[in-house]
């Protein structure tokens, strides 16, 4: 009878100590989702590794919730040109805790802009800011965040 007094209150504190650390990662992305006083409707610079990386996922797998948001991320400047089609892209990669995994997020910085003279180098750590939304390019959706403006960090 102890023991199993003993294992239900194991149980006890390790379900409460989950949910306390659920309440916190979800008050957590709340705060960072939040308008700010600058404009920025998710700041993806204010959470953690963990939390950058999901949120990215679900903007990428539900973008219709994020449309029209501003956003701020930081990560690593990427360039991938496609020859096919003559265009190059331009992303933020993002890192999961453990940097095993990482996604993307591509942004335009607008047609005033040339590459390469006026984007950074290769692999430099950059925060980017801009509006959410999706665009469609043969017969795939695709997420990008638009009239973008980035910073070395």
């Amino acid at each position: 009878m102890k023991k199993l007094a003993v294992v239900l209150c194991l149980c006890a504190a390790l379900f409460s100590g989950c949910g306390s650390t659920q309440k916190s990662a979800e008050s957590s992305a709340d705060t960072a989702k939040s308008s700010s006083a600058d404009g920025i409707d998710i700041d993806l610079t204010k959470m953690s590794s963990t939390m950058v990386y999901s949120t990215v996922y679900s903007m990428i797998t539900t973008p219709d919730d994020y449309m029209g948001k501003k956003i701020r991320v930081t990560g690593n400047f990427n360039a991938y040109h496609n020859e096919n089609t003559d265009k190059t892209y331009f992303s933020v990669i993002i890192a999961d805790a453990t940097a095993c995994c990482q996604q993307g997020l591509e942004f335009d910085l607008g047609k005033d802009y040339k590459y390469p003279d006026d984007y950074p180098f290769e692999n430099a750590l950059i925060t980017v800011t801009g509006t959410f939304t999706t665009y469609k390019e043969d017969n795939y959706t695709y997420c990008q965040l638009k009239n973008a403006s980035y910073k070395l960090e």
